[in-house]
This record gives C-alpha cells, structure tokens and sequence, in this order.
C-alpha cells in the first residue's frame, strides 16, 4: 500500500469518525446511534444514586450511633409541628452543669439581643431607642417570653427545631448553633422556666391543665411534697404530686420522667 494510500484511508476513517459524536449541525448523532441497542453506548444504563447505599453492609459491620442522637435532614420553618416529634432530646433533664454552661454561653450570644437574658422577651433589640428628633421609637416588632408558659407547653423537640429552622421574624440559627448546642440550650431554656415558675412539658401537651390547678388528695397519712424540702414528700408518693421547685440555691433542671432537680 502506498503512502498516498494509507493516507486517503486515514482521512476516511477520520472523517467518519468525527460525526459520530457531534455534526456540523449540532445534531447529536450519538442520541440517534442510541436508539439502536447494539450502539446505546450505555445511554440508558442503571446509575444509583450517589447518596445511596446500592450494597447491603458487609456481614458482622457494626452501626455507628451518636449518643447525641442522628442530625435530622434540612427542614423549614413550616414543618416544626411535624419534625418535632421524631426529635429526641439527649439529655431529657438530666443536663449536667456543663451542659447547662454552655447552653448559657450559646443563649447569650444568639438568643438573649431578642428573648433577653432570663427569657423574658426583654431584649435590647425590643427595647425602644431614642430617635433623633427626641422621640422613643420600638426598633424591633416583638419578641416572645421562652420562659413563660406557652414555651413551656411545648416539646424539647419543638424548640430544639425552632432553633434550627426559626419561627416568624426568627432567622433560622441552624447554620451557627450546632447539633449538640441546640439541645444545651433547649435545656437551658428548660432551667429559665422553672426558675420563673413554669413546669416544663416535656413531652409537648398544648392541652396542658394550668398552673393553678387543685393537686389530687393525698392518701391518707400522706401529705404532698413542701416546696424546697424534698425530704419532706413520703417515699411512696407518685412522682406526679411533687410539685416542680426553684430553689434559690440554683437553676432548676426538670427530669424526664419525675420531679425537678436543682443544681448547685
């Protein structure tokens, strides 16, 4: 075969070559070559999800839990009555100092410019400020009482969600308060209602009886437990008759499932 030969046969094969992928026109030849199956060039092929597990886990692999609980997916703002009961509060209560600690640290610097620093709704921004012509203007619309008892009513998991996704004119704060902070200070906000004499609702009970209510008669012999003396309620009252406290000695930290604890 001559050079002028193999040359005319390379400029054959490159010329074919080059429609293959795209034309002149701009029509993509390679979708018509794909409707024949034996040129689909896996056009149609089976892809899985790149997020997705297409493989069961190896025998005997050990799951990896968080003792903080799994970090739930992105939510918005409108969805807080139905992403808080698939939250679980970590601590339930039993927050130790630390916890609470921090909680105070992240309450100060995200919540208390608004909600004020007991809670309130006393913050500086809701506070009036002196205008130029000498009269007092509110700079800021309103800012709701977390420690009063609509706060309380509600579940750890709704505040832990109003936290992360905001509520009205809150910003969601999911971007700077982390995983574990949100729940520290869903427990220090816990410890600002019962310092201000509300119960925390643990469980979230909008239907929750008021604070004034007539406590159950006590069984004969047994009298109800005094507030700030618990060495005064019987061993055998339900946990139910002991009526939450705030003793001076510190803030009070509700326990999941029985009466409020103080800590020092």
């Amino acid at each position: 075969m001559t050079t002028a030969k193999r040359l005319a046969m390379a400029a054959a094969l490159v010329g074919f070559g080059l429609p293959a992928c795209t034309d002149w026109a701009g029509y993509d030849i390679d979708v018509a070559s794909g409707k024949i199956p034996q040129l689909a060039n896996m056009r149609r092929s089976v892809i899985p999800d790149p997020y997705a597990m297409p493989r069961l886990p190896a025998p005997g692999t050990v799951p990896v839990s968080s003792p903080m609980g799994d970090l739930p997916g992105h939510f918005a703002s409108d969805k807080l009555d139905s992403v808080a009961p698939t939250l679980r509060n970590p601590y339930a209560g039993g927050a130790t100092p630390a916890v609470l600690a921090r909680g105070k640290v992240v309450f100060d610097n995200n919540c208390s410019a608004c909600h004020g620093p007991a809670g309130a709704g006393d913050g500086p921004v809701v506070q009036q400020a002196k205008g130029a012509d000498g009269k007092m203007y509110q700079r800021f619309p309103f800012a709701p009482p977390i420690n009063g008892p609509q706060t309380a009513v509600r579940s750890d998991g709704y505040i832990y969600a109003v936290v992360a996704a905001g509520r009205g004119l809150m910003p969601p704060y999911g971007s700077r308060v982390t995983h574990p902070d949100r729940w520290a200070v869903v427990e220090y906000v816990r410890a600002l209602q019962a310092n201000a004499g509300h119960t925390p609702q643990r469980g979230g009970t909008a239907a929750a009886v008021p604070q004034q209510q007539t406590e159950p008669p006590a069984a004969p012999g047994q009298g109800p437990a005094q507030q700030n003396t618990p060495a005064a309620a019987p061993a055998t009252a339900p946990a139910q008759n002991a009526p939450a406290a705030a003793p001076a000695a510190g803030p009070v930290v509700p326990a999941a499932n029985g009466p409020a604890s103080a800590r020092p």
